[in-house]
């Protein structure tokens, strides 16, 4: 780093140091991230920035937080779980990361094609530092297309010095993250400040909860392995499996407690804690099914063999942690965990979802079928006597049985959809699930939007010319198409003169309700959804 501090002001030092206050503050990586971009962009006046990250499991990097008008594109295209990345050889942060050197660009070439092909944005300029505590490199930080002129050697210098506190931040967060998830509480962003309580509670007394458990476990794994001779691509295949499960948990503000085998163990907490599990089960189910049909695209062998089975019980637990001073887990120990383990192993042959009376009684109103109740008898291998339990066999589920309508649109529309939807349709009691109000700061923005969708029974698609050159909007539709759920339930919403098929293939098709023309839109489409039937 060549250090020139004569081109800090003293108001860039006081800026410094108050970022690292709100650094050491702030323990969720996700929350951390927007954070730290957030002062980079107001560091250098630059509308777009990015933290690109070393992917542990390949030599490339992946987008971890992004900035400005196509963040949430490029996050979706280029993040950890993309099939696309960003390569080490052959782009401007895979140099500044191997090299150490931070990167300074007023006429950018060569940029990677990547990003700026899919965004149909041109990377004008941009300054890139890397991130890095002692020996360790954990990837670059971003800024690009400064507003006010080119970037200068201040705006090197700075960012520097800000990307030494980041380091030491994402650092510290990842060991939280990685310190909770060892301990039995790996959970969402949201919860982090309740998982550290939780883990403090370590080294104190157990105590009593309620709270509902959850089991969920593959069906065939074993067939699965001894068909595919690949360790790799068994390894592979179980990691999208317990990631698709953890996600759910993660989704629906549980805690993933344990892993087990091709499996996990979940807690769910607070007043709602049983329709949170149940719908996480749905979840569960419907990404399975997902993931199992991209697997059989793949394989010659035909997977029907492959289910998921999940075993869900409300009750009273002891919580605590478990185990030696120098070893200790952060579980849940009574007949509940028992109860739930039993109900998962038998969740077969057609019934994927048991659960027990109080999770039935808390979640009815969700419920839309299930088998009548059964009598479950919980013995331990040996005895001769057990405890009966009441067992239902869930079967379907609504979340919500008044109208969901998931409105997909550009940023560049906001306003149209402020003015012209949102308010027309919560007057006829629709709700609407918008991007720009709904999604929590710091939250991951694509599983927000599988959540947002798997909740919606209807989607709304603005098309404009807006729409159609955006990416993101075309990738929400094809999330919308791959949930099954709202096959023949995406309605195109034409507000000038494109056409829906410009937007999304897909739409083509579609019945449309065309705005551009009609002298009273907000009636035009109240009254369309409001006849709808969800059900």
């Amino acid at each position: 780093m060549t250090e020139n501090l004569d081109l800090l002001t003293r108001d860039d030092f006081q800026a410094l140091a108050q970022s690292s206050r709100a650094l050491t503050k702030e323990l969720s990586l996700e929350i951390l991230l927007n954070t730290i971009l957030d002062t980079a962009g107001k560091l250098t006046n630059s509308p777009e920035t990015s933290i690109i990250l070393r992917n542990e499991r390949q030599p490339t990097l992946y987008f971890a937080a992004a900035t400005g008008e196509e963040a949430e594109w490029v996050l979706s295209s280029f993040g950890l779980h993309s099939d696309q990345q960003v390569p080490i050889d052959g782009s401007k942060a895979g140099e500044v990361y191997k090299s150490g050197i931070s990167m300074v660009e007023n006429i950018v070439k060569d940029h990677f094609g990547g990003v700026d092909d899919e965004t149909n944005k041109i990377t004008k300029s941009m300054v890139c530092v890397p991130l890095v505590v002692g020996d360790s490199r954990l990837g670059v930080m971003q800024v690009l297309n400064k507003i006010d002129g080119d970037y200068s050697e201040r705006d090197r210098i700075i960012l520097e010095y800000f990307a030494d506190q980041a380091s030491v931040a994402i650092r510290n967060a990842r060991l939280v993250e990685s310190l909770l998830a060892h301990s039995g509480l790996y959970g969402s962003s949201r919860q982090t400040d309740k998982l550290i309580a939780r883990m403090n509670e370590l080294e104190q007394e157990a105590h009593s909860e309620t709270l509902s458990v959850l089991f969920a476990d593959m069906r065939g794994f074993t067939q699965l392995c001894q068909s595919l001779l690949d360790p790799g691509i068994v390894q592979e295949r179980l990691s999208e499996f317990i990631t698709i499960l953890s996600h759910a948990v993660l989704d629906h503000d549980g805690i993933v407690n344990k892993v087990l085998g091709d499996g996990v163990m979940a807690l769910f907490q607070g007043k709602d804690c049983s329709e949170r599990a149940v719908k996480c089960s749905f979840y569960m189910v419907r990404e399975f099914e997902l993931m199992k049909a991209r697997w059989n695209e793949e394989s010659n062998q035909q997977l029907d063999f492959l289910d998921l089975g999940v075993g869900i019980v409300t009750d009273q637990v002891i919580l605590g942690g478990i185990g030696s001073g120098d070893m200790r887990d952060y579980t849940a120990i009574g007949t509940a965990v028992n109860l739930s383990a039993a109900f998962e192993s038998n969740a077969r042959n057609g019934k994927r979802i048991l659960c027990d009376q109080v999770t039935y009684r808390n979640a009815k109103e969700i419920i839309v079928a299930a088998d009548d109740a059964v009598d479950f008898l919980l013995q331990k291998p040996g005895q001769d006597v057990g405890v009966k339990y009441k067992c239902y066999n869930i079967r379907e589920l609504d979340s919500d049985k008044s109208v969901s309508v998931f409105l997909s649109h550009s940023h560049e529309d906001s306003h149209f959809i402020e003015k012209k939807l949102l308010e027309p349709l919560k007057k006829r009691g629709i709700r609407t699930w918008y991007s720009t109000a709904d999604i929590p700061k710091g939250a991951l923005w694509t599983a927000e939007i599988r959540k947002a969708i798997s909740e919606s029974n209807w989607m709304a698609v603005v098309v404009s010319r807006n729409s159609a050159q955006s990416k993101w909007v075309r990738r929400e539709i094809d999330l919308g198409v791959a949930s099954g759920h709202l096959d023949n339930r995406i309605i195109p919403i034409i507000i000038d003169d494109t056409s829906p098929g410009d937007v999304n293939d897909y739409l083509a098709a579609m019945q449309a309700i065309d705005l551009s023309s009609s002298p009273d839109a907000e009636k035009v489409l109240a009254d369309r959804f409001s006849k709808l039937d969800p059900t």
